[in-house]
Protein backbone atom coordinates (compact mmCIF):
# COMPACT_ATOMS: atom_id res chain seq x y z
CA UNK A 1 0.00 0.00 0.00
CA UNK A 2 1.37 3.40 -1.03
CA UNK A 3 0.92 6.30 1.36
CA UNK A 4 -0.12 9.40 -0.59
CA UNK A 5 1.50 11.66 2.01
CA UNK A 6 4.92 10.30 1.02
CA UNK A 7 4.46 10.80 -2.73
CA UNK A 8 3.59 14.40 -3.59
CA UNK A 9 3.26 13.83 -7.32
CA UNK A 10 1.09 10.76 -6.76
CA UNK A 11 -1.17 12.95 -4.64
CA UNK A 12 -1.15 15.60 -7.38
CA UNK A 13 -2.37 12.96 -9.83
CA UNK A 14 -4.98 11.72 -7.37
CA UNK A 15 -6.33 15.23 -6.73
CA UNK A 16 -6.40 15.82 -10.48
CA UNK A 17 -8.36 12.73 -11.49
CA UNK A 18 -10.97 13.44 -8.82
CA UNK A 19 -12.07 16.29 -11.11
CA UNK A 20 -12.36 14.02 -14.16
CA UNK A 21 -15.51 12.17 -15.25
CA UNK A 22 -13.80 8.79 -15.67
CA UNK A 23 -11.63 6.23 -13.89
CA UNK A 24 -9.91 4.79 -16.96
CA UNK A 25 -6.81 6.48 -18.31
CA UNK A 26 -4.61 6.18 -21.39
CA UNK A 27 -1.10 7.33 -20.45
CA UNK A 28 0.95 8.90 -23.24
CA UNK A 29 4.33 7.26 -22.67
CA UNK A 30 7.36 8.46 -24.63
CA UNK A 31 10.03 6.78 -22.49
CA UNK A 32 11.57 10.07 -21.38
CA UNK A 33 11.78 11.27 -17.78
CA UNK A 34 8.50 13.18 -17.64
CA UNK A 35 6.19 10.49 -19.00
CA UNK A 36 8.09 7.79 -17.08
CA UNK A 37 7.41 9.61 -13.81
CA UNK A 38 3.78 10.11 -14.87
CA UNK A 39 3.34 6.41 -15.59
CA UNK A 40 4.92 5.45 -12.26
CA UNK A 41 2.61 7.85 -10.39
CA UNK A 42 -0.48 6.38 -12.01
CA UNK A 43 0.80 2.85 -11.42
CA UNK A 44 1.19 3.61 -7.71
CA UNK A 45 -2.17 5.35 -7.71
CA UNK A 46 -3.84 2.29 -9.24
CA UNK A 47 -2.95 0.38 -6.05
CA UNK A 48 -4.72 3.00 -3.92
CA UNK A 49 -7.84 4.00 -5.81
CA UNK A 50 -10.07 2.07 -8.25
CA UNK A 51 -8.67 3.22 -11.59
CA UNK A 52 -7.61 1.37 -14.73
CA UNK A 53 -4.66 2.47 -16.82
CA UNK A 54 -3.16 1.67 -20.20
CA UNK A 55 -0.05 3.10 -21.82
CA UNK A 56 0.55 4.10 -25.41
CA UNK A 57 3.80 4.91 -27.20
CA UNK A 58 3.81 6.79 -30.49
CA UNK A 59 6.92 6.04 -32.56
CA UNK A 60 7.52 8.94 -34.95
CA UNK A 61 10.34 7.01 -36.63
CA UNK A 62 12.38 10.16 -37.14
CA UNK A 63 15.44 9.39 -35.00
CA UNK A 64 17.95 6.56 -34.91
CA UNK A 65 16.83 5.76 -31.36
CA UNK A 66 13.10 5.56 -32.16
CA UNK A 67 12.99 1.76 -31.92
CA UNK A 68 15.01 1.87 -28.66
CA UNK A 69 12.35 4.09 -27.10
CA UNK A 70 9.60 1.83 -28.41
CA UNK A 71 11.19 -1.28 -26.90
CA UNK A 72 11.88 0.44 -23.59
CA UNK A 73 8.26 1.56 -23.21
CA UNK A 74 7.00 -1.91 -24.05
CA UNK A 75 9.35 -3.51 -21.52
CA UNK A 76 8.58 -1.11 -18.64
CA UNK A 77 4.84 -1.37 -19.23
CA UNK A 78 5.14 -5.15 -19.15
CA UNK A 79 7.03 -4.96 -15.84
CA UNK A 80 4.22 -2.82 -14.43
CA UNK A 81 1.66 -5.27 -15.75
CA UNK A 82 0.00 -2.53 -17.77
CA UNK A 83 -1.67 -3.10 -21.13
CA UNK A 84 0.42 -1.27 -23.69
CA UNK A 85 0.03 -0.32 -27.33
CA UNK A 86 2.61 1.03 -29.79
CA UNK A 87 1.69 3.07 -32.84
CA UNK A 88 4.24 3.70 -35.57
CA UNK A 89 3.95 6.74 -37.77
CA UNK A 90 5.15 6.90 -41.34
CA UNK A 91 5.96 10.57 -41.59
CA UNK A 92 7.78 12.12 -44.52
CA UNK A 93 8.37 15.66 -43.37
CA UNK A 94 10.50 18.37 -44.90
CA UNK A 95 9.23 21.42 -43.02
CA UNK A 96 7.37 22.39 -39.84
CA UNK A 97 8.47 19.07 -38.36
CA UNK A 98 7.59 19.87 -34.74
CA UNK A 99 4.02 20.91 -35.49
CA UNK A 100 3.34 18.05 -37.89
CA UNK A 101 4.67 15.52 -35.37
CA UNK A 102 2.53 17.05 -32.63
CA UNK A 103 -0.63 16.81 -34.73
CA UNK A 104 0.13 13.24 -35.80
CA UNK A 105 0.87 12.22 -32.19
CA UNK A 106 -2.39 13.69 -30.88
CA UNK A 107 -4.31 12.08 -33.72
CA UNK A 108 -2.96 8.66 -32.75
CA UNK A 109 -3.69 9.26 -29.07
CA UNK A 110 -7.29 10.17 -29.85
CA UNK A 111 -7.83 7.32 -32.29
CA UNK A 112 -6.64 4.83 -29.68
CA UNK A 113 -8.51 6.36 -26.76
CA UNK A 114 -11.63 4.43 -25.82
CA UNK A 115 -14.91 6.24 -25.19
CA UNK A 116 -14.68 5.76 -21.42
CA UNK A 117 -10.99 6.78 -21.15
CA UNK A 118 -9.16 10.06 -20.59
CA UNK A 119 -5.81 10.71 -22.28
CA UNK A 120 -3.14 11.71 -19.75
CA UNK A 121 0.04 13.54 -20.81
CA UNK A 122 3.10 14.63 -18.83
CA UNK A 123 3.23 18.31 -19.84
CA UNK A 124 4.66 20.37 -16.98
CA UNK A 125 5.37 23.99 -16.10
CA UNK A 126 8.46 24.31 -18.31
CA UNK A 127 6.49 22.96 -21.29
CA UNK A 128 3.89 25.64 -20.62
CA UNK A 129 6.54 28.38 -20.56
CA UNK A 130 7.99 27.13 -23.86
CA UNK A 131 4.53 27.03 -25.41
CA UNK A 132 3.93 30.63 -24.36
CA UNK A 133 7.12 31.82 -26.08
CA UNK A 134 6.41 29.79 -29.22
CA UNK A 135 2.96 31.30 -29.53
CA UNK A 136 4.20 34.78 -28.71
CA UNK A 137 6.79 34.57 -31.48
CA UNK A 138 4.16 33.28 -33.91
CA UNK A 139 1.88 36.22 -33.17
CA UNK A 140 -0.90 34.50 -31.23
CA UNK A 141 -3.65 36.52 -29.61
CA UNK A 142 -5.08 36.20 -26.10
CA UNK A 143 -6.61 32.77 -26.75
CA UNK A 144 -3.31 31.35 -28.00
CA UNK A 145 -1.29 33.00 -25.23
CA UNK A 146 -3.54 31.39 -22.61
CA UNK A 147 -1.62 28.25 -23.67
CA UNK A 148 -2.37 24.70 -22.55
CA UNK A 149 -5.19 23.87 -20.18
CA UNK A 150 -5.13 21.21 -17.48
CA UNK A 151 -8.09 19.61 -19.25
CA UNK A 152 -9.19 20.12 -22.84
CA UNK A 153 -11.06 18.44 -25.69
CA UNK A 154 -9.23 17.30 -28.81
CA UNK A 155 -10.99 15.41 -31.62
CA UNK A 156 -13.83 14.55 -29.22
CA UNK A 157 -11.40 12.99 -26.73
CA UNK A 158 -10.80 14.32 -23.22
CA UNK A 159 -7.14 15.15 -22.65
CA UNK A 160 -5.71 16.00 -19.23
CA UNK A 161 -2.37 17.22 -17.87
CA UNK A 162 -1.89 16.60 -14.11
CA UNK A 163 1.68 17.99 -14.07
CA UNK A 164 0.94 21.28 -15.86
CA UNK A 165 1.61 23.38 -12.73
CA UNK A 166 4.52 21.23 -11.56
CA UNK A 167 8.11 22.51 -12.03
CA UNK A 168 10.51 20.24 -13.90
CA UNK A 169 12.72 20.10 -10.80
CA UNK A 170 10.02 18.24 -8.85
CA UNK A 171 9.65 15.66 -11.62
CA UNK A 172 13.42 15.19 -11.67
CA UNK A 173 13.53 14.76 -7.89
CA UNK A 174 10.77 12.15 -8.02
CA UNK A 175 12.69 10.31 -10.73
CA UNK A 176 15.85 10.26 -8.61
CA UNK A 177 14.08 9.34 -5.36
CA UNK A 178 12.19 6.46 -7.00
CA UNK A 179 14.98 5.23 -9.32
CA UNK A 180 12.81 5.70 -12.39
CA UNK A 181 14.25 4.15 -15.54
CA UNK A 182 13.97 6.33 -18.61
CA UNK A 183 15.89 7.19 -21.79
CA UNK A 184 17.43 10.56 -22.55
CA UNK A 185 16.33 11.78 -25.97
CA UNK A 186 19.46 13.10 -27.68
CA UNK A 187 17.33 15.05 -30.16
CA UNK A 188 16.44 17.37 -27.27
CA UNK A 189 19.92 18.86 -27.72
CA UNK A 190 19.30 19.75 -31.37
CA UNK A 191 18.59 23.47 -31.42
CA UNK A 192 17.34 23.45 -34.99
CA UNK A 193 13.97 22.73 -33.42
CA UNK A 194 12.30 25.85 -32.04
CA UNK A 195 11.24 24.33 -28.73
CA UNK A 196 14.74 23.00 -28.08
CA UNK A 197 16.26 26.40 -28.85
CA UNK A 198 13.92 28.02 -26.36
CA UNK A 199 14.61 25.34 -23.73
CA UNK A 200 18.38 25.21 -24.17
CA UNK A 201 19.30 28.77 -25.07
CA UNK A 202 16.70 31.51 -24.66
CA UNK A 203 14.89 30.58 -21.45
CA UNK A 204 18.08 29.86 -19.42
CA UNK A 205 19.41 33.24 -20.58
CA UNK A 206 16.22 34.98 -19.45
CA UNK A 207 16.34 33.19 -16.09
CA UNK A 208 19.94 34.28 -15.56
CA UNK A 209 18.80 37.89 -15.67
CA UNK A 210 15.24 37.54 -14.32
CA UNK A 211 15.10 34.51 -11.97
CA UNK A 212 11.34 34.88 -11.48
CA UNK A 213 10.56 34.75 -15.20
CA UNK A 214 8.61 31.48 -14.89
CA UNK A 215 6.31 32.89 -12.22
CA UNK A 216 5.75 36.07 -14.18
CA UNK A 217 4.92 34.23 -17.38
CA UNK A 218 2.54 31.84 -15.61
CA UNK A 219 0.76 34.91 -14.21
CA UNK A 220 0.67 36.39 -17.70
CA UNK A 221 -0.84 33.18 -19.07
CA UNK A 222 -3.57 33.41 -16.43
CA UNK A 223 -4.30 37.02 -17.43
CA UNK A 224 -4.62 36.01 -21.09
CA UNK A 225 -6.87 33.12 -20.11
CA UNK A 226 -9.17 35.46 -18.19
CA UNK A 227 -9.20 38.03 -20.99
CA UNK A 228 -9.84 35.35 -23.60
CA UNK A 229 -12.72 33.88 -21.60
CA UNK A 230 -14.28 37.32 -21.13
CA UNK A 231 -13.90 38.17 -24.82
CA UNK A 232 -15.39 34.85 -25.87
CA UNK A 233 -18.40 35.22 -23.56
CA UNK A 234 -18.96 38.82 -24.64
CA UNK A 235 -18.68 38.08 -28.35
CA UNK A 236 -20.86 34.98 -28.14
CA UNK A 237 -23.63 37.05 -26.57
CA UNK A 238 -23.54 39.60 -29.41
CA UNK A 239 -22.50 37.40 -32.34
CA UNK A 240 -26.08 36.33 -33.24
CA UNK A 241 -26.91 39.93 -34.11
CA UNK A 242 -24.19 39.87 -36.81
CA UNK A 243 -25.34 36.64 -38.42
CA UNK A 244 -27.47 36.55 -41.53
CA UNK A 245 -30.54 34.46 -42.27
CA UNK A 246 -28.33 31.39 -42.12
CA UNK A 247 -27.15 31.03 -38.52
CA UNK A 248 -23.56 30.22 -39.48
CA UNK A 249 -23.00 33.03 -41.99
CA UNK A 250 -21.63 36.41 -40.97
CA UNK A 251 -23.60 39.37 -42.32
CA UNK A 252 -21.18 41.97 -43.64
CA UNK A 253 -23.97 44.55 -43.83
CA UNK A 254 -24.51 44.48 -40.06
CA UNK A 255 -20.79 44.71 -39.35
CA UNK A 256 -19.59 47.24 -41.92
CA UNK A 257 -20.31 50.38 -39.87
CA UNK A 258 -18.99 49.06 -36.57
CA UNK A 259 -15.69 50.24 -35.00
CA UNK A 260 -12.56 48.57 -36.38
CA UNK A 261 -11.75 46.76 -33.12
CA UNK A 262 -15.23 45.23 -33.03
CA UNK A 263 -14.97 44.08 -36.65
CA UNK A 264 -11.68 42.35 -35.91
CA UNK A 265 -12.91 40.65 -32.72
CA UNK A 266 -16.21 39.50 -34.26
CA UNK A 267 -14.47 38.20 -37.38
CA UNK A 268 -11.79 36.34 -35.43
CA UNK A 269 -14.29 34.74 -33.07
CA UNK A 270 -16.60 33.73 -35.93
CA UNK A 271 -13.72 32.10 -37.82
CA UNK A 272 -12.61 30.33 -34.64
CA UNK A 273 -16.09 28.95 -33.98
CA UNK A 274 -16.61 27.90 -37.59
CA UNK A 275 -13.27 26.11 -37.83
CA UNK A 276 -13.80 24.47 -34.41
CA UNK A 277 -10.13 25.08 -33.54
CA UNK A 278 -8.80 23.33 -30.43
CA UNK A 279 -5.84 25.06 -28.77
CA UNK A 280 -3.46 22.49 -27.39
Amino acid sequence: MVNLKHHKLVKVCNDHILKLPANKFLIAYSGGMDSSVLLDCFFKLSHIVPIKIRSIHVNHGLSEEADLFEGHCREISKEYGINHVTKKLNLKLTSNVEEQCRKARYRELCENCQDDEVIITAHHEEDQIETFFLRLIRGSGARGLSCMKETSIYDDSLLSRPFLKIPKEEIKKYSEDNSIRYIEDITNNDNKYDRNFLRNELIPLLKSRWPSVNKNIINNILVHDIQSAYTTDSVNSTLPSFLGASSNKLSIETLIDKPFYLKVIILHEWIYLESNVQWM
